[in-house]
């Protein structure tokens, strides 16, 4: 697959909630996600699909989300970003919040070997 076609298939999962079958389906083995706003306590950099989807399964546990929005893929060469929009409330504390966020992901050897996000809380 090239970029374009991953691009729109990262896109379908997050829409169609089949973020899982898009890890294993897109991502390489040794992928890299980097979340320089992870919670205290979580390391910013997942390194591996297994960690990549550990991070999932703990947001998918931790946050219930009202309203989800993407746009794109916009596409640069070997590289695309996708814009996220969320309401989510956190499980734990009950707090809900708004935020923005741009995913970059690179793209070697037909996979997403590396995703880095870049977030914007709206409150």
């Amino acid at each position: 697959m090239n970029t374009q076609e991953i691009a729109q298939k990262l896109c379908a999962h997050c829409q169609n909630h089949t973020e899982a079958q898009g890890l294993q389906e897109l991502y390489a083995d040794d992928a890299v996600s980097i979340e320089p706003m992870a919670p205290e306590g979580m390391n910013p950099v997942s390194e591996g699909r297994d960690a990549i989807q550990a991070k999932h399964d703990w947001w998918g546990e931790n946050f219930e989300v009202h309203d989800f929005e993407l746009e794109g893929p916009f596409i640069n060469g070997d590289k695309f970003s996708v814009i996220f929009e969320m309401d989510a409330t956190d499980k734990n504390s009950g707090q809900r919040w708004k935020a923005k966020e741009v995913a970059l992901y690179e793209v070697e050897n037909g996979k997403i070997a590396r995703e880095s996000f870049f977030m914007m809380p709206m409150g």
